[in-house]
């Protein structure tokens, strides 16, 4: 298996394993399919930075001219780190504190081009969010600042998203506010002197397969701009979020001429500049886990495939019940032809939970200790969301670019694992 011209087994050998790995060439090839899809529509990609924070692929992205979604200001922290310019970033998420908002009022202007200081858009999502972003915008304004643009994420009560876990638009999910609510806060602080309304947004869930879901979020969406505008609130901004799907195993993702289609008539019609914040889709495809076998043994009749790599690495398959393809990353049968010899095997790990798996029943060739395996489509959601449990060490991570690659994350040590804990005298 190779990664653009590298041989996978090569990069194991030189950083060890776990270790992800990621294709600069994949991820520069779907953003740039993607902004093409939108041609001339004014609009903005902003990666959702939730995805894969890794500085050195956002960096990658703010390249090739990138906006970006946080939620966090660790997320602001790691744009700034590189020299993403304030105008490129939007603040999203349920939790905002105080802190993280006047961190993103007095976001430093790193564009010279640009001296407003401050970030491009807040997308508000409660009327208590609001109420505490009105205090730090007066005190922030009153200080000599600029006023703030704010958006309000709206609650459209459509179901969409691979999972339970990762489905965002229904009104029983924690996100956004309802119309009336919004309206409200819309119409309440229409003069405000410390903010200025300029978007209106809506996140739906993640791994969506189908255009219908955005198509019934922005027709609401679509109608309640025209309602404010109707009340003197011209919005200049409609964001509708990520969530478009990848492929796992048999899914059929949404075709993008079809997705930006959909997206760009509702935009057009309403003369609002699109943002869009997909995170999986342009990084998901890009990244696999390489793990090597420790030990395999059989259970009452089940084949366990016990790897080096768990679930504190990749934490998808248990907490989504995501299946990813596994593969050997050198085949052992030799030449082209797929192997007949497949058995149904569970790709463990090496933590102490019935819970740390990477597959089920998947079907492999047998393999041997120390045979390297392949996790697909493992770019996004895999690195951020993994952990120390177990006092195991973090992977490190890789990036490839032609016939080159480099460690962009050094592997954790023990020192590591202590560093910020408060020694016991002795």
């Amino acid at each position: 298996m190779w990664c653009e011209e590298v041989e996978l087994a090569g990069v194991a050998d030189a950083a060890g394993t776990p270790v992800y790995v990621y294709s600069g060439g994949a991820m520069k090839a779907a953003y740039r399919r993607l902004d093409r899809a939108f041609g001339e529509l004014p609009h903005a990609i902003c990666y959702a930075v939730k995805a894969n924070s890794n500085l050195s692929l956002v960096g990658l992205l703010a390249k090739l001219g990138s906006s970006f979604d946080i939620v966090s200001g660790g997320e602001l922290d790691r744009l700034r780190r590189i020299g993403v310019a304030g105008n490129r970033i939007v603040f999203s998420g349920v939790g905002k504190t105080r802190e993280e908002m006047r961190e993103a009022l007095s976001y430093p202007p790193i564009d010279p081009n640009i001296r407003q200081s401050g970030i491009f858009l807040f997308n508000v999502e409660s009327e208590a969010e609001l109420e505490l972003l009105l205090e730090e915008a007066e005190r922030h304004v009153n200080s000599g600042g600029q006023r703030p643009a704010l958006g309000i994420r709206i609650n459209p009560d459509v179901a969409a998203g691979g999972h339970k876990h990762i489905s965002t638009g229904k009104h029983h999910h924690k996100f956004g506010v309802d119309w009336d609510t919004a309206r409200r806060l819309y119409l309440q602080h229409k003069d405000s002197r410390w903010i200025i309304w300029r978007g209106i947004s809506a996140h739906l869930g993640s791994q969506i397969l189908s255009a219908a879901p955005y198509r019934r979020a922005l027709s609401q969406l679509a109608s309640h701009v025209r309602e404010l505008s109707a009340s003197g609130i011209r919005l200049e901004i409609i964001d509708i979020g990520g969530g478009m799907g990848i492929r796992y195993q048999q899914e059929k993702p949404l075709d993008l001429a079809v997705y930006a289609r959909t997206l760009s008539r509702f935009a057009r019609a309403l003369d609002c500049k699109l943002l869009i914040e997909p995170g999986r889709w342009l990084v998901g495809p890009a990244g696999v886990l390489l793990t090597r076998v420790i030990y395999v043994k059989r259970n009452s009749g089940k084949t366990f495939v016990i790897v080096d790599a768990g679930m504190n690495d990749l934490i998808r398959p248990v907490l989504y019940e995501a299946e990813h393809p596994v593969t050997a990353a050198v085949r052992r049968s030799g030449g082209d032809a797929p192997s007949s010899k497949k058995i149904p095997v569970d790709v463990v790990g090496p933590i102490c939970e019935s819970g740390d798996f990477l597959a089920l029943d998947y079907p492999l060739e047998m393999p041997k200790a120390g045979d390297l395996l392949v996790i697909w489509a493992a770019g996004a959601y895999g690195f951020v969301e993994s952990s120390n449990y177990n006092a195991r060490r973090r992977a490190a991570e890789v990036l490839v670019e032609g016939n080159r690659f480099r460690v962009v994350r050094r592997r954790e040590t023990y020192e590591d694992l202590v560093r910020q804990e408060i020694e016991i005298p002795k």
